[in-house]
């Protein structure tokens, strides 16, 4: 038999073990098992082979669904992760936290992972096949790990007598000390054929298994099957989870954001009350509201009721009421919620952050006396991070450093009037800035809603 037969023998013989369907396994299905519907997440890349991680992924997504986990499809998960939260790789995903990806992904289950090894190496004397990876799968409802394994797989084959099996035994050194996420050897296997044609053999197979696109399937099968052999049973792919209640929101009788214009609030320390005027241009209605405020350094808190501004409806007591406080010293907000003592984590990174500085752009029109404080008044052209443009008047205080104490601005739906009252030029308790005793941090706030909506 020709070297070129044998190697064509060799090639179809892993063509056809890469492609076989694992022996049946009995389902054991957990129809008590919460977790419903999951996400295998992008898998961060530990290798120098940029696909290995996504052959391993649809071998791991394959073995999830047989053993009965409703498995979001990647293809859609992965959009959604790129469209909502900007997360392209699974190295990004320590950006946030399962319980987020969780309510993003709509998901009770997650699963990470990271591809330690994908290579496939031909030396001649000793070729050798291994895919390496570890997991952890998380409840998104609690934060808990439920499950953490990792394993690694490999194939190889050497030159029969003693350069051969020398070699090996080096190669495997390394190999047999590793315990955290141990190796297994699927075969082991020992060639008399010479240098040459134990490497043609092994270029061979890997450029052929490369162009069909199922290099290191075999691996990659064998690793999804094994690691996950004492992963606990899905509740069978019949089983859906129970679909979240649906939140009416009231109407709330309060322009579109930002509400109280824009306020300079300059480097004096006070307290006031905010005073805010909105006239709808397309129904006349007029909204008020009257919010207190306390500045100290670069520190703010506002308290808001907004049962007061709701119509149509009750607010949901969870949200009825809340306070901002936005840490500029810390580059930092929070938002509690005195009715359920929990509170919301704003980091300066994100979209909207409320210590993000406009772009302002000042004309002085001439002076006036607001509530017996001598003025300035300024047209003003505000441009936001994100694009948009308000314009309208500021009237800046002489006696209080500058201070805005009232602004007017105009778009197409609403003319909104914002005056401070009631200034109290000394420093607020330090205590107004802090997190009181006894809050616990949410994870988002549709975790504030559903617990509303409990039975």
């Amino acid at each position: 038999m020709t070297m070129v037969l044998k190697f064509l023998i060799s090639v179809s013989t892993l063509v056809l073990l890469a492609g076989c369907v694992p022996p049946h396994v009995p389902k054991h299905y957990n129809f008590n098992n919460p977790i419903k519907r999951v996400v295998l997440l992008p898998m961060r890349n530990d290798t120098n082979d940029v696909g290995g991680p996504d052959v391993v992924r649809s071998k791991m997504e394959a073995v999830l669904r047989d053993r009965g986990y409703n498995v979001k499809p990647v293809k859609e998960s992965d959009q959604i992760l790129r469209d909502q939260m900007g997360i392209n790789l699974g190295g990004q995903l320590d950006m946030t936290t399962p319980q987020k990806l969780g309510e993003v992904l709509g998901v009770e289950g997650v699963f990470y992972g990271t591809l330690m090894d994908f290579e496939d190496t031909t030396a001649g004397v000793y070729n050798v096949k291994k895919v390496r990876a570890k997991f952890k799968f998380i409840n998104t409802m609690t934060g808990d790990t439920i499950w953490e394994r990792g394993l690694g797989v490999k194939s190889e084959m050497r030159m029969s007598g003693g350069i051969g099996t020398a070699t090996a035994i080096a190669a495997n050194i390394k190999d047999i000390k590793e315990k955290e996420v141990p190796w297994v050897t699927l075969e082991s296997v020992s060639s008399d054929r010479g240098f040459g044609e134990t490497m043609a053999i092994g270029l061979g197979t890997k450029l052929l298994t490369k162009a069909v696109g199922i290099h290191l399937g075999r691996e990659s099968t064998e690793l999804a099957r094994r690691v996950t052999g004492n992963l606990q049973w899905g509740p069978g792919p019949g089983a859906v989870a129970a679909a979240p209640p649906v939140i009416k929101m009231p109407e709330i009788k309060m322009p579109e954001p930002p509400s109280f214009a824009y306020m300079d609030y300059g480097k004096k320390d006070f307290s006031a009350l905010v005073v805010s005027t909105s006239v709808n241009r397309g129904t006349n209605e007029i909204y008020t509201s009257d919010i207190p405020l306390a500045k100290a350094g670069e520190k703010i808190r506002m308290d808001i009721d907004l049962s007061r501004m709701a119509k149509g409806g009750e607010m949901p007591p969870a949200i009825s009421k809340m306070s901002t406080i936005h840490r500029g010293d810390r580059k930092i907000s929070y938002t509690l919620y005195p009715n359920k003592q929990k509170y919301l984590t704003h980091k300066e990174t994100e979209e909207g952050y409320i210590g993000e500085a406009p772009k302002i752009e000042k004309t002085k029109v001439g002076s006036e006396v607001i509530d017996r404080h001598p003025c300035d008044k300024y047209k003003v052209k505000i441009t936001y991070k994100n694009g948009e443009v308000q314009e309208g008047y500021i009237w800046n205080a002489r006696d209080l450093d500058g201070m805005t104490i009232k602004s007017e601005i105009e778009n197409k739906e609403f003319k909104i009037t914002t005056e401070l009252k009631n200034i109290i030029l000394r420093t607020p308790d330090a205590s107004l800035f802090e997190i009181p005793g006894g809050y616990t941090e949410a994870q988002g706030f549709m975790e504030l809603m559903m617990e509303e909506h409990k039975p």
